[in-house]
């Protein structure tokens, strides 16, 4: 049995003994012969480029998982400065990002048992299969073309993993724990968007028979209509419910279906937010596909979340825009044929617009409206200053 710092190399977990208490910069400096090396994120190097030669293992620290400056580092080290020697990424990482380490020319990840222990091994395989994937097609490696990764990720640096049992896990092992938690009381409220196919992908792998919630607003792009049809048979998801809005609510409210012109929110409300709160009153926890790199607002958002009348699991929360591009690609998933058109994210038609190369993915919608949310995740339908403990309640 592994004790203290575990090594994953090529997907294998072993013993980290040999790579503990490396000596730092002010110590490898200071030595005629130094062979082994541990340094910070931020370091300068140009302070041992001269030395880099004699060097065979270096340790870069990662102080916590969402902090990707190591990953710049390695590239540099790599490319710029041609390190030829054992490289290791020393920190939290999960398996969702060993494909990334692997990619910027580390050679192995070192963990604590903690850390490790949220995960099984068979998700360093899993990762180690992406990474392959990649280099098939490929991809930036080692000695490949440059690459920026974790550009986009945009998350904090200091996650509160206290405050989030789910902190560590690779998406498809929080689903698989919020199905063994929640069981029947788990539900998964599918928009069929953009990149709803990886969700819904994941999902199908560990159950297909997870309960999924399509709401269809009656305002939806047909082209979306036609893509859950095609992901229900495709991915062979067995357990669909399609919900609709009131109908008295929308001939009370929206008689000549133009209420989206005038008051969005309020359209948003009786088409969105009311069906969809009464159809998961019966649920405990649901699954969504939120990411924090989409908005400002969900910049610091966990894995498993509290604070509003339902548990949301998050299970891409810390993934990329690249990570889901991978994902499918190696699944050989189908894009929302929208997307062809310019739409990156897409919700109903008459408040989603096409966006401009280097926009927002979400500048699409509600466009010229104070308006960033539809109101399922947020209160009153758009994002409100509050404490730290409402921020996410939802219904």
């Amino acid at each position: 049995m592994l004790t203290d710092n575990i090594l994953i190399r090529d997907g294998h977990a072993q013993s980290a003994a040999e790579y503990e208490n490396l000596p730092d910069l002010e110590t490898f400096l200071g030595s005629n012969r130094g062979e082994r090396l541990r340094i910070s994120n931020n370091i300068d190097l140009g302070q041992v480029a001269m030395r880099l030669n004699s060097v065979k293992v270096i340790s870069v620290d990662f102080p916590n998982f969402a902090d990707g400056r190591g990953f710049s580092i390695a590239r540099e080290l790599r490319k710029k400065h041609g390190y030829q020697g054992l490289l290791i990424a020393d920190g939290p990482l999960i398996p969702d990002q060993y494909v990334y380490a692997l990619q910027c020319g580390f050679d192995a990840v070192k963990l604590d048992e903690t850390t490790y222990g949220r995960q099984s091994e068979s998700d360093w395989f899993d990762a180690m299969d992406r990474f392959r994937l990649t280099y098939q097609r490929g991809y930036a490696m080692r000695n490949g073309p440059e690459m920026s990764v974790f550009d986009a990720r945009g998350t904090s640096l200091q996650p509160e993993r206290e405050n989030d049992p789910y902190f560590g896990l690779s998406a498809e092992m929080s689903i698989k724990r919020a199905i063994k938690e929640f069981g029947d009381t788990l539900v998964l409220a599918s928009s069929m968007g953009a990149d709803s196919a990886v969700l819904l992908h994941l999902a199908a792998q560990v159950n297909p028979h997870v309960k999924v919630i399509f709401l269809d607003t009656q305002k939806h792009f047909r082209e979306t209509l036609h893509y859950r049809d095609m992901l229900v048979q495709d991915l062979g998801l067995t357990n669909l419910e399609n919900i609709t809005p009131k109908p008295s609510d929308v001939s009370e409210h929206d008689k000549n279906g133009n209420l989206f012109q005038n008051n969005p929110d309020l359209c948003c409300s009786i088409r969105k937010v009311d069906p969809l709160a009464e159809a998961l009153r019966p649920y405990k926890a649901r699954i969504t596909g939120r990411k924090r790199y989409q908005t400002p607002e969900r910049r610091e958002m966990p894995i498993y979340e509290t604070g509003g009348k339902m548990i949301k699991i998050n299970p891409l929360a810390y993934w990329s825009a690249k990570d889901i591009t991978a994902y499918m690609r190696k699944h050989d998933l189908p894009p929302h044929p929208m997307m062809s058109l310019g739409f990156l994210s897409i919700g109903c038609q008459p408040c989603t617009t096409r966006v401009s190369e280097g926009e927002d993915p979400r500048a699409g919608r509600w466009r010229n409206f104070d308006k960033t949310e539809c109101g399922i995740h947020y209160i009153d339908g758009r994002w409100e200053k509050v404490e730290r403990k409402k921020t996410f309640e939802a219904f």
